[in-house]
Parts: structure tokens; sequence; C-alpha cells
């Protein structure tokens, strides 16, 4: 990712985590709805976003609250959007450790510049999506990394180091925000679709 999108990703975090507490204190946070659709290899997901507050939606994240740890198998392969939003993932400190020895946390994000695709009262968006990584190709980071730092450990074997990325992290039940224009934001748990739901789409890769 960029310098500019990595920018941009830290920009959301920061306009999501700020609202005004006089200002939101009365309203509700729960009229925001996140499905995810797990598909069947396990490490494929696709979101649908319902709006049912007063104000539409233009940034979404996942992972924000209890965060989801980083490691090479929750890095993605790719991120899937709707038309006219741009979906990327950043690395945050965790705020539980000092900043000189916080270990990175990913989030997942998506924003909309263009008003006119944001997420108006009473709608809902499908197309946001997340391909991770088998676990030959988080191994294949990790050995990238080594390589990057000029380490030369020698890799476990016993068991295999696939192993160490496998199962996956679920991230059809994990903490979610969004952002909304001229309102307080919202925050919830995603929620796993189990339905053959024809709504939850994958979007552009």
């Amino acid at each position: 990712m960029g310098k500019c999108a990595v920018a941009s990703a830290i920009a959301v975090l920061a306009m999501a985590a700020y609202a005004a507490s006089e200002e939101c204190a009365d309203q509700p946070a729960g009229d925001v709805v996140v499905k995810a659709h797990r598909f069947s290899d396990g490490r494929s997901y696709a979101y649908l976003v319902t709006n049912s507050g007063a104000a539409p939606i233009r940034a979404v994240y996942i992972g924000s609250g209890a965060f989801i740890g980083i490691d090479y198998s929750t890095e993605p392969t790719s991120i899937g959007s709707p038309d006219g939003w741009r979906g990327v993932h950043a690395f945050v400190p965790d705020p539980r450790w000092p900043q000189s020895h916080s270990p990175r946390l990913i989030k997942y994000l998506w924003e909309a510049e263009d008003p006119e695709v944001w997420i108006q009262p009473g709608g809902s968006l499908s197309g946001f999506s997340i391909q991770l990584p088998t676990p030959q190709e988080a191994v294949l980071a990790y050995r990238r990394f080594l390589e990057s730092i000029g380490s030369t450990a020698d890799l476990p074997t016993d068991p295999p180091l696939e192993e160490r990325f496998d199962p996956q992290p679920d991230l059809a039940d994990v903490p979610f925000e969004v952002a909304r224009s001229g309102a307080c934001d919202a925050e919830g748990t995603v929620e796993l679709d189990v339905s053959a739901n024809p709504k939850i789409t994958s979007g552009r890769h």
C-alpha cells in the first residue's frame, strides 16, 4: 500500500474515532447492521452494510474496538469494494502497549469521497470483501519479511510453519465501525449471514 493510501487510511481511522460527546450522547449507535458471508474456502468474506439511521454512511471499517491482531494470515491478498468506494488495509499500533514496543494491528477500511455513492438512510450496500492468504502464501510473506530485515533464522519445521497460519481468523465475528456525514459514528459486531443471500456480493478487486 502506497504512502498516500496509508495516510488516507489513517485519516479515516482518526475521523471515525472522533465524536463530539455532547452531540452523540442521545443518539442511538445500534442503527447500522453489518452482515458477513463466509465463502466455502474459509478465507473469503463479503459484507452487506444496512443503514437504518438518519445520516448517510461515508466510511466503513472492520476491526475497530478490540482490533484484529496482525500476522501474515490476516494481511489480505485483495480487498473488494463497491463502485465509487476504495478499500485498503492499515496497520495501527496497539493502544494497550507502549508506543515504542507496540505490536502492529490491522484494520480493513473502505471510504467513498462522492456523496452520491454513500449509503443513504434506509439503504443497503454490498461489495465490501476481503480475501485472506492461504497458509502457503502467508509463509512466503513471512519469508520475504525475514529476508527484508536480513534475518538468517531457521524457520520451524516441526510442526510445519504452515500450521501457524491455519486456521484463519474469523472475520465474521469482529467489531465494526462506520463514519456518518453530519452525525455520530456507529459501531457494533459483524453478524454472520448463514442464508444464501444474493445481496452479499464481492465487489471490485
